[in-house]
């Protein structure tokens, strides 16, 4: 999980009783009393349920003084035996054991101090700091994207600010988390201050080994007074993981965002690997999110949706939902047909056999200085009688087309009359034509 800088990792290098000598090197036998005793150091000091550990480690004593693993020699089969001995007491995906000398040796080299990530920075710069994509969709709604949170704060607080500043006066904002896997607790905090009037506790996250609770707070003070206070729309995906879990559920249990599209990752458990010595390493979940609303997190179950739809159809459905609230608590009739022309235009598709042609050929002719036509088997609209500009006519339904981003043509049937044309305006204007 890719909850950066809360866990030092390098803390956990060194567990007192861990064999230093390599099999892969000695091509001594396992000594499996030092593998256990190493493994189970390692499990009482970081692994995040402490009832658990102490019941996984009472049955793998228990396991050794059975002489359980005596006749298994190859480590790969150690581990699996060992493997199964843990899943049998408690099963947790991420807690596991393996045999891999390269990967141990490699965990036990010294740690050099850190220094600055010159390119590394260089690549979130480059990179935009993972936002993808700012824009006003139709119906003053907003729409933003972005693939991770960084863990460079200050240094993309300027580009995030501007994003949300640009977005202030939408009436609805989107924000697309479907292809972002994680990235900073405190990049989750600064983003979700921008959306709150107040402070508002996003999710704690409990570190084992220190036995310590962090608190996150969203806080408008750090939003540079861009306070975006509109409903909230969170896109998600199976792709969707780690912190953006975090954000996601934080905001959803707080009840300020409602979530569409498909069920997330399921990633709440920061794990690391452990050397134990002998060529052996452990996973072992360290730290965990806890939300202080419903006491639990999205571990193994994901974040799941209010409105649950494919991933692929989350956009469009954001914007129905959005636009149908529109609609209905419209004040005027105008606004109301205003939301009616905006959830048609999401309907458009493609001709694509679902209106045949005999149909589209009954609604060819003229409608005052409108001309109706058909080209390559698609309707076309002339506003000039045959001389002005032509627009093709996308289908919404066998009646209503799309001619463009500001006017839709119904054709209206009338039994023993002819066609009528209603040219149906985006500002909610509506102008009918008596076919000649």
């Amino acid at each position: 999980m890719k909850l950066q800088a809360f866990v030092t990792i390098a803390t956990l290098l060194c567990i007192p009783g861990a064999e230093q000598v390599l099999l892969a090197q000695s091509k001594q036998p396992v000594n499996q009393q030092a593998l256990i005793d190493s493994f189970n150091t390692a499990l009482f000091r970081t692994y995040i349920f402490p009832d658990k550990s102490e019941s996984i480690i009472r049955h793998l004593n228990g396991r050794l003084k059975q002489q359980a693993y005596k006749k298994v020699s190859d480590p790969s089969l150690l581990v699996l035996s060992v493997q199964n001995d843990i899943n049998a007491v408690h099963f947790d995906r991420h807690l596991r054991i393996y045999y891999e000398p390269s990967f141990e040796a490699e965990l036990r080299k010294p740690r050099t101090p850190p220094v600055a990530d010159e390119a590394g920075i260089a690549r979130e710069k480059s990179n935009n700091f993972s936002f993808t994509d700012v824009q006003v969709l139709n119906g003053n709604i907003g729409y933003l994207a972005f693939n991770g949170f960084s863990s460079q704060l200050e240094l993309a607080k300027p580009t995030i600010t501007a994003a949300f500043r640009f977005l202030a006066n939408t009436e609805a904002l989107i924000i697309d988390l479907r292809k972002n896997g994680g990235g900073s607790p405190w990049m989750v905090k600064q983003i979700a201050s921008y959306l709150v009037k107040d402070s508002l506790r996003l999710n704690d996250i409990y570190e084992r080994r220190l036995n310590k609770t962090v608190q996150f707070w969203a806080d408008p003070a750090q939003a540079d007074s861009a306070n975006l206070l509109m409903p909230v729309y969170i896109l998600t995906s199976r792709q969707t993981f780690s912190a953006a879990e975090d954000f996601t559920y934080a905001l959803q249990a707080a009840k300020r965002a409602i979530v569409v599209g498909d069920t997330t990752g399921g990633g709440a458990h920061p794990t690391g690997p452990v050397p134990l010595g002998q060529g052996f390493v452990a996973d072992i979940p360290m730290a965990r999110s806890v939300n202080y609303i419903t006491g639990a997190d999205w571990e193994g179950t994901g974040v799941l949706p209010d409105h649950p739809c494919a991933a692929d159809k989350a956009l469009l459905q954001a914007q129905t939902i959005i636009l149908t609230k529109k609609m209905t608590t419209a004040g005027t009739d105008d606004e109301k047909q205003r939301a009616i022309w905006l959830l048609h235009a999401l309907q458009v598709h493609d001709y694509d056999g679902s209106i045949d042609l005999a149909t589209l050929k009954t609604y060819t002719g003229d409608y005052d200085r409108f001309t109706i036509f058909i080209k390559d088997d698609k309707l076309y609209i002339d506003d000039l009688n045959g001389k002005g500009r032509q627009f093709l006519l996308r289908p919404v339904t066998p009646t209503l087309y799309l001619g463009s981003d500001w006017f839709q043509v119904e054709f209206v049937a009338r039994p023993g009359q002819t066609v009528q044309l209603k040219m149906l305006g985006k500002p909610g204007w509506v102008n009918v034509y008596e076919k000649k």
